[in-house]
Parts: C-alpha cells; sequence; structure tokens
C-alpha cells in the first residue's frame, strides 16, 4: 500500500463507509483518521495525480451515497500520504481547512430468517457496489459525473436524457415501469416550459405552455432520483467485466 488518502467529513458517514469498503476501493480507520485506498492509485508517482485520481474516486462515493441516505455530503480528500521502503509515512498536506462532523456510529440492520439464520445489511454495501461498478463501467461515470453537476432543471433534464439515450430510448422507460406515461409527458413539459418554471425552464426561449398542473422542483428531482437508481440496478444486473 504505497499511496493512502485522507478523508474528512462526518464521522458517522465515514464510520458507514468503513463497514462496506473493505476490498477496492478500501476506506479504513487508523487511529483518529479515516482513509482511502485504492489499486488505482498504485501506477502513480505524483502526489497530485493521486489527489487527482482520488478525488474522483471520492466524488462517485459521495454522488451515490448520498442517494442511499448515507451522512457523506461534505466527504473530500485531504492530505496525501506515501509509504516509504522504511515504513515512514510522507505527508503532502492539503491547504483548505476541513470540516469533520462528530456523531453517532453506524446503523447495521440484522434480519434473522425461520431457521436463525443471521443477516447483517449494512448502509453503504449497495454505495460500495455501485462505486465499484462506476470505476469499471464508462456509463455509469459519466452518469456520476453528470450527478456531481446539481439538481437545477436543466441538469436534471440532462440526466433524464442520458438514461434515455442508454436504455434503447424513452419508451422502455415506462415499458420497465420505471415511470408511467403521464410521469414522463409532466416532466418533459414541465421542463421544457418558460410559463411552468420561468427561467430554470430548458426551453425558456420557447413558447411551450405549461401543464395544468405543473410538477414543482422537489417532485421533478425525486422522479430523477428513482429513474437513475432503476437505471443504476439495471446497469449492475446486465454489465459483466
Amino acid at each position: 500500500m504505497e499511496w493512502k488518502v485522507r478523508l474528512e467529513g462526518d464521522n458517522r458517514g465515514l464510520e458507514t463507509l468503513v463497514e462496506s469498503f473493505n476490498d477496492d476501493p478500501e476506506v479504513f480507520r487508523d487511529d483518529e483518521n479515516f482513509f482511502l485506498w485504492s489499486s488505482r492509485f498504485e501506477d502513480l508517482e505524483d502526489s497530485n495525480e493521486v489527489r487527482s485520481r482520488a478525488e474522483e474516486v471520492v466524488r462517485t462515493i459521495r454522488n451515490l451515497g448520498v442517494r442511499d441516505s448515507l451522512n457523506i455530503d461534505d466527504l473530500q480528500a485531504s492530505h496525501i500520504y506515501k509509504t516509504n521502503e522504511d515504513g515512514t509515512d510522507q505527508v503532502f498536506v492539503r491547504t483548505e481547512p476541513a470540516t469533520i462532523g462528530i456523531s453517532a456510529g453506524p446503523v447495521r440492520v440484522t434480519t434473522i430468517d425461520e431457521e436463525g439464520n443471521k443477516e447483517v445489511h449494512r448502509p453503504a454495501d449497495r454505495t460500495y457496489d455501485l462505486t465499484k461498478l462506476a470505476l469499471e463501467d464508462e456509463k455509469v461515470q459519466e452518469l456520476v459525473n453528470l450527478l456531481d453537476q446539481g439538481d437545477e432543471w436543466v441538469n436534471l433534464y440532462r440526466v433524464y436524457e442520458f438514461i434515455q439515450a442508454n436504455i434503447d430510448g424513452e419508451d422502455n422507460i415506462v415499458e420497465r415501469g420505471w415511470w408511467s406515461s403521464s410521469e414522463k409527458d409532466l416532466f418533459k413539459q414541465t421542463a421544457n416550459s418558460r410559463d411552468a418554471i420561468g427561467d430554470d425552464a430548458r426551453h425558456a426561449g420557447r413558447n411551450i405552455p405549461a401543464p395544468e398542473d405543473p410538477l414543482n422542483h422537489s417532485d421533478a428531482k425525486s422522479l430523477i432520483d428513482s429513474l437513475v437508481q432503476n437505471w443504476l440496478d439495471h446497469r449492475k444486473n446486465t454489465q459483466t467485466f
């Protein structure tokens, strides 16, 4: 393990990641600090390259984790550590101040079947699986990068278009039961209508009438979140590497 990257963020969220990120990438605790390791760092020689790659991994974890209700909204890569041959660490310090939240530890859910078999469900297990998928699947990483651009109306529509283009057309969104036909039509008309949402509309200069009952931003975001989760599950179940 030549390179490792210190993580900053809410302690509860970090502890949750430790529970599930135990392979590659790995999140682990060493004394009072949390670290990220990935085999993707090992071919790098410069700390700036490591930081750049680590920030990509962290951004992926953060964007996927917040959709699983993990407390990692402020997750970020901090100092870079290089382990020397004599076992000592060389630290490349990040100059920006970090904020660390302190809260309770992670929550686990244990289910017991009729035969008494126990199964532990950790909050970050799904985030870990999808992070590994994103690091292997360029299309999933493209979606994560889109999600990182925010949840304004225009970007919500970009996410919709991306998934539409990567599911063999918008009709499949309805056919798969991810959205109803009325939800699809309402989202599209609202997002494109200046009469409905003003300057936030995707086509603010066009005369597209508002729906009778326009979709509010919160409901539009919920629709897109649901669409994202369904597409990620579909991608996970259909891709082989």
